[in-house]
């Protein structure tokens, strides 16, 4: 019997001294230094940071879409838009665009460290949760430059990571969240980060890859299908680090949140529709001033392309709807 105890000791000391990622530092401020203030140099600022990037697939850079691109100028309203995991800014076009132009706001399409890369056998391995969150503190600051007030939108991790900006930047005007990854809809993806999860995912999985079947060409051409399982564990130490009570009650701002939801067999079945309602009631928000509302018909977890097969016009007159009812935008 001692022998016993002292086997399952030691099989639990070898557990918890296991490999795992540290905790995300999630500086709440930008690592892009000298962002100049003229427009034209801003563009030029960011162009020359991607095309510095020689592994950048066609379509999938970070960019800026002016309110009016023959003058471009400072708006009274800038939006930035954070794709999802393995996504690229296709993932929210055209609601992005759609939602931007209604208000003749200038838009930043972010790009999410180490995603739109060519596939290799390194896509996405080597990048930190630190690494994805400070993209979007960077586009913030960003977007900050381009408008007198910003809108911030984020689909699946995306809008995870918008969330957590949010908690830290209460000048953010309002938040849209399209499906946003609160939780993994496969609650044994909770195990990524603990010790050995690595180890457990490529043992499941039987490899060092998650493999995305592609639905079609464009969804080859602006999602990343093939990548390396450090990445997800990166995905959820940010998650495990982030998506909690106090984080949600520290967002204050107008909140719109949407997702994919007919009925217990037909949901979103990527990210968590009940980790999504649950943090609805404990954001800081006041009741007036955050919506939620569930697309029946979408059919998908992307509720914001076509390229998936979603059509989007609802999500996209929802924005609009919430943005001048509820948040009061002005043209």
């Amino acid at each position: 019997m001692k022998k016993v105890l002292m086997g399952l000791l030691a099989l639990i000391v070898i557990y918890f001294v296991g490999p795992k990622p540290d905790a995300p530092v999630l500086n709440a401020s930008p690592t892009w230094t000298q962002i100049p203030d003229s427009m034209p140099q801003i563009s030029e600022f960011i162009q020359k940071k991607e095309l510095a990037n020689k592994e950048l697939k066609p379509g999938n850079e970070a960019k800026i879409i002016w309110a009016d691109s023959l003058n471009p100028q400072k708006t009274k309203y800038a939006f930035l838009y954070v794709h999802g995991f393995s996504a690229s800014q296709m993932e929210g076009d055209p609601v992005h665009r759609q939602v931007a132009a209604a208000f003749n706001g200038n838009l930043v399409l972010a790009r999410v460290a180490g995603h739109g890369e060519k596939t290799s056998d390194r896509t996405l391995g080597n990048v930190t949760a630190d690494e994805y969150y400070a993209s979007v503190e960077n586009y913030l600051a960003i977007a900050k430059k381009l408008g007198q007030e910003v809108i911030v939108m984020g689909t699946s991790f995306g809008g995870a990571m918008t969330v957590y900006l949010a908690s830290k930047h209460p000048e953010i005007k309002a938040i849209i969240l399209y499906g946003p990854c609160i939780a993994v809809a496969d609650p044994s993806a909770a195990i990524l980060d603990n010790p050995w999860g690595l180890q457990l995912a490529r043992l499941i999985k039987g490899g060092e890859y998650n493999e995305i079947p592609s639905k079609n060409k464009a969804h080859d051409a602006y999602w990343n299908l093939h990548y390396r399982f450090e990445a997800v564990v990166e995905m959820q130490n940010f998650l495990t680090h982030t998506m909690n009570k106090e984080v949600f009650s520290q967002v204050k701002m107008p909140v719109l949140l949407t997702y994919y939801y007919k009925d217990e067999a037909h949901q979103d079945q990527v990210v968590s529709v009940k980790a999504m309602q649950e943090m609805f009631p404990e954001l800081g928000t006041s009741s007036a001033l955050k919506q939620e509302i569930a697309f029946p018909e979408s059919g998908n977890h992307v509720i914001t392309s076509p390229i998936l097969g979603n059509k989007t016009e609802l999500p996209m007159q929802a924005s609009v709807k919430f943005l001048n009812e509820v948040v009061k935008l002005n043209k």
